[in-house]
């Protein structure tokens, strides 16, 4: 029996950056203005002022610190938590779906030689 979700969301080290990106799916026309602020190889945080509505895949795209790229993730968000009163959701997100230079791109990022958060041993 697999794991709970709760036990798996720290399962690979994760980093903290602080980028503009965006979010979008097929079942609307929107685009969602988010902040990306932490990124391991299954999974993201961001920030955004918006709920946004649930049971959905999302396509995150973001580009890396001093990056050209825009890579693109395909996402399902597992929780949502209010940021104090101001109107802002911190979300949690698991990767669904990337490109194999977009999994180089993360792992690249995570383990180069800097401080790192959540790693489990």
């Amino acid at each position: 029996m697999p794991e709970p979700i709760s036990n798996q969301r720290r399962a690979h080290v994760r980093r903290l950056l602080k980028v503009e990106a965006s979010l979008s799916d097929n079942a609307s026309p929107h685009v969602w203005r988010a902040q990306l602020i932490d990124i391991a190889r299954m999974g993201v945080g961001f920030v955004t002022s918006e709920i946004l509505p649930e049971a959905r895949h999302y396509v995150l795209d973001f580009r890396f610190p001093d990056s050209d790229i825009h890579d693109k993730v395909e996402i399902v968000i597992v929780y949502r938590r209010a940021i104090g009163t101001e109107g802002r959701y911190h979300y949690g997100a698991r990767i669904h779906a990337m490109t194999q230079d977009c999994v180089d791109r993360i792992v690249e990022y995570v383990t180069r030689a800097e401080p790192h958060i959540g790693q489990v041993r």
